[in-house]
């Protein structure tokens, strides 16, 4: 099984739970599974303004420049985490044993991102990251399933961008995805 859907089976409560948090429509019963969820997330996108681009949130963390800036040679992009330890992420603990996830376990679901959508590392710190991405999905219910797979990875989104129709519309299309860790 790839990492990243183990990751959102270890949280599947979680995300249903979270599902709670948004209005499904009239009528429909609670959600039923993952599968489930992802399609109401095609209909749940919220009709307000956009925010603000990933590359504008990651430039508001910075009150002045950072100090330095560390260029990797490297062959293995999304092997970053394992190289640099970071992000550091001790309050998201998805794992049996509140285990946090490791920095192996981010590189790992960023290979499966870099795979699937050509994802790759344009900024990485102690808390957070930010991503490029060639291929971001286009179908609306791929673009819901991805959003999944990011609230499962950083359910921090919430103090950012909002819950996962936010996600699903804004984040998980966009050619830039911001994650950060609290």
């Amino acid at each position: 099984m790839p990492f990243v859907d183990e990751l959102v089976e270890l949280q599947a409560g979680e995300l249903l739970r979270e599902a709670e948090t948004f209005r499904p429509p009239t009528g429909r019963l609670p959600v039923r599974d993952l599968d489930d969820l992802a399609g109401r997330l095609t209909a749940a996108v919220p009709h307000s303004a956009p925010p603000r681009p990933a590359e504008t949130r990651l430039a508001t963390f910075f009150a002045r420049s950072p100090e330095w800036i560390c260029l990797v040679p490297t062959g293995d992009p999304a092997g970053l985490p394992e190289l640099l330890d970071a992000p550091d992420t001790p309050n998201h603990t998805p794992f049996p044993g509140r285990r946090s996830l490791s920095y192996r376990d981010h590189a790992d679901v960023l290979r499966e991102w870099h795979d699937r959508f050509g994802a790759a590392i344009c900024y990485l710190d102690t808390d957070a990251l930010l991503l490029s991405v060639e291929n971001p999905p286009t179908d609306p219910l791929q673009a819901a399933r991805v959003a999944i797979e990011h609230y499962a990875s950083c359910p921090d989104f919430d103090q950012l961008i909002g819950g996962l129709p936010e996600i699903a519309a804004h984040q998980a299309p966009a050619r830039f995805r911001f994650f950060w860790w609290d």
